[in-house]
């Protein structure tokens, strides 16, 4: 398996502690893994416009746009 190295800042470093927990995870490469397959489905899925809607817990409805 290949190895890659990253180097993340403070801000980065706290999000990806967040994620573990909300994605039940141990390690930053599994964290890395979801969020790169969240990204995958969300970009697949995404309008001409590079927008999504995404419905949270509370069936509330955002509109996310991928767009930079």
């Amino acid at each position: 398996m290949a190895m890659t190295s990253f180097v993340f800042d403070n801000r980065t470093t706290k999000a990806i502690e967040a994620l573990k927990e909300t994605f039940g995870v141990k390690t930053n490469a599994a964290v890395i893994r979801r969020a790169l397959a969240l990204a995958r489905v969300v970009a697949e899925k995404a309008d001409e416009n590079h927008t999504v809607m995404v419905v949270g817990k509370n069936d509330e409805a955002v509109k996310v746009s991928l767009a930079g």
